[in-house]
């Protein structure tokens, strides 16, 4: 199952309870997922006995289903579900929370509306084509009429909402009747920051370009850093103070980072691989399919190692072939020339051909 974006935590009494969406929520699509909605709900239902759930955010958005399937078990559990808006809630968020009964956000928190997108791989035909757009259609059509049930807005309107791409302080959300409180708390602000082109908020990423955030979010990079009551969520001062000693703490202090390297690793050894095999398929010389079999995939080697035990097969062949020559030439000792194998000038080119391949430096 891959690693989890929430975090549930019970609170003091017993009889309520957090939970965090910070960050994207899913890098995964859950269409036709059976492992990780049943693990949230798994988790939800580990709570206990709870009578209010507090559903703290700070998201940039991600996958619709994912949301829909939070929204959906967080609504029908008898709690009382809040949705506190920390930060920024964006895109598929904003779905998590139009399914609580209550949403309150700070007052410098952003909100943002946009229309459904949906990422294709491939080639696709007409049909295909249109099977995609249709199940747009559909999904759209599901948020506008949540959207419109939340604010109590006329879905052509709404519609237009998503259409513009529209991005909202916290105060124009409730206006619009998507939040149904700020907290009116002057020390609680919003730490927008633009780490190498990418937008963070509250130190984590939103998976959104800082140039594309709006100028009102852009202009409150002098702000200072949020209290959010949550273990695990730093403010700008508190992350130049953590003391990294291990990947974990490397990860939470730059999780774009570390994500980065990670995939960038991940590649290079893809690379690596592929030009290994590469390598010992174009050194396998006829009869050796086997050899290179094994080479290649059952018991991986190095193509220079490969290279090594193809010359000793080759000599070890070479002296059985000579050993063979002696007995045929008889106990007499007669003198004559023995006729090499069919084909062996063809082997030691090749053979030769593919030593110096070793020698050469890979790129």
């Amino acid at each position: 199952m891959p690693k989890v974006f929430w975090q549930f935590r019970n609170l003091a009494g017993g009889k309520k309870a957090e939970l965090l969406l910070y960050g994207n929520i899913s890098d995964t699509s859950w269409w036709d997922d059976e492992v990780t909605p049943k693990q949230f709900a798994k988790d939800l239902d580990g709570l206990g006995a709870v009578s209010e759930i507090i559903v703290r955010i700070n998201s940039g958005g991600g996958d619709v289903f994912a949301a829909q399937t939070i929204g959906n078990l967080l609504e029908q559990h008898p709690a009382m579900v809040t949705a506190q808006i920390d930060g920024l809630c964006a895109s598929a968020a904003t779905v998590v929370a139009c399914h609580c009964n209550k949403v309150v956000a700070a007052n410098d928190s952003t909100y943002m509306v946009h229309p459904v997108k949906m990422g294709i791989c491939g080639y696709l035909d007409a049909v295909k084509m249109n099977e995609y757009i249709s199940a747009l259609a559909t999904v759209r059509e599901n948020i506008v009429t949540l959207y419109a049930k939340k604010t109590g807005r006329e879905k052509e309107e709404v519609s237009g909402w998503m259409d513009a791409t529209s991005w909202w302080t916290g105060p124009q959300a409730k206006e619009n009747g998507f939040v149904d409180e700020l907290t009116h708390d002057d020390n609680q602000h919003a730490a927008v920051e633009n780490r190498n082109g990418v937008l963070f908020v509250n130190s984590v990423s939103m998976g959104l370009p800082f140039e594309a955030a709006p100028g009102f979010l852009q202009d409150s990079l002098a702000a200072p850093p949020a209290a959010s009551g949550f273990e695990n969520t730093q403010t700008k001062k508190e992350e130049t103070e953590v003391e990294i000693k291990n990947v974990e703490d490397l990860r939470k202090a730059y999780p774009a980072l570390v994500d980065q390297i990670e995939q960038e690793a991940a590649e290079r050894a893809t690379n690596a691989e592929r030009q290994r095999i590469r390598d010992i398929e174009e050194m396998a010389l006829p009869g050796s399919e086997e050899m290179a079999t094994e080479a290649k995939f059952e018991k991986p080697v190095a193509a220079a190692e490969y290279a090594k035990a193809a010359v000793k097969r080759m000599k070890a062949q070479g002296e059985a072939w000579l050993k063979n020559a002696e007995e045929d030439a008889g106990p007499l000792g007669n003198v004559g020339q023995t006729t090499p194998p069919k084909g062996g000038d063809k082997i030691d080119d090749e053979m030769m051909a593919a030593i110096r391949n070793v020698a050469q430096p890979q790129k």
